[in-house]
């Protein structure tokens, strides 16, 4: 799977609520890998899974230094990475197109699963710490949608990266939010040329 390498399991240490967070980031440029905030929320520590040339799994440190927990979008910088970067595709999905979110639900292996996007819509709601009304700009997609895929992409058949998967209905499994390419464009510019680390916050 030609995606395979840009997509990568993050793990973070959140030593002030005594938790191990997990879930999913893509390759948005040199060195740059793209989550939720969510999954970075409070931590210490952060690394990302890669697979070496011998086909083991190693980890790599990584550092947030974008934290947006209104959006739910962070970006790591890892310097050690070498992969290839996903590309966003910038036009808008169509409604009923397919899609594929990738991912590692539930701390699992890696897993393609088969989407398709229902509607665009501006999705109002509370931000990472149930403090403050947000509105963002989601497609829904009917797909099974897990803990562990946050943060994964939501790639078109091309191999281009339409949204970010953030979470799902609370009362339909198969029903999942994702951010749109255009809603997360303002986090990844912030991204270039930043090296240093930047506050998470509190756990959320």
């Amino acid at each position: 799977d030609e995606v395979e390498d840009s997509i990568l399991k993050v793990r973070g240490r959140a030593p002030s609520c005594s938790r191990q967070l997990e879930g999913t980031g893509f390759v948005v440029g040199p060195q740059l890998v793209m989550t939720n905030a969510h999954v970075v929320a409070g931590t210490s520590d952060t690394s990302v899974e890669v697979r070496n040339s011998r086909g083991r799994i190693t980890s790599l440190d990584a550092r947030v230094v974008v934290y947006d927990p209104n959006v739910d979008v962070a970006v790591l910088r890892v310097p050690d990475l070498d992969a290839d970067v996903l590309p966003f595709d910038r036009e808008v999905a169509d409604v009923g197109s397919d899609a594929i979110v990738i991912g590692y639900p539930l701390d699992g292996p890696y897993t393609a699963a088969p989407a398709k996007i229902r509607q665009r819509i501006q999705l109002n709601g509370p931000n990472i710490y149930d403090n403050g009304e947000v509105s963002r700009d989601v497609y829904t997609v009917r797909a099974k949608v897990q803990s562990g895929n946050s943060g994964g992409p939501m790639i078109n058949p091309q191999g281009a990266v339409v949204g970010v998967v953030f979470g799902a209905a609370l009362d339909d499994s198969e029903t999942g939010f994702v951010l749109t390419s255009e809603q997360v464009q303002a986090a990844l510019q912030q991204a270039q040329g930043r090296t240093r680390p930047v506050d998470t916050g509190a756990c959320a």
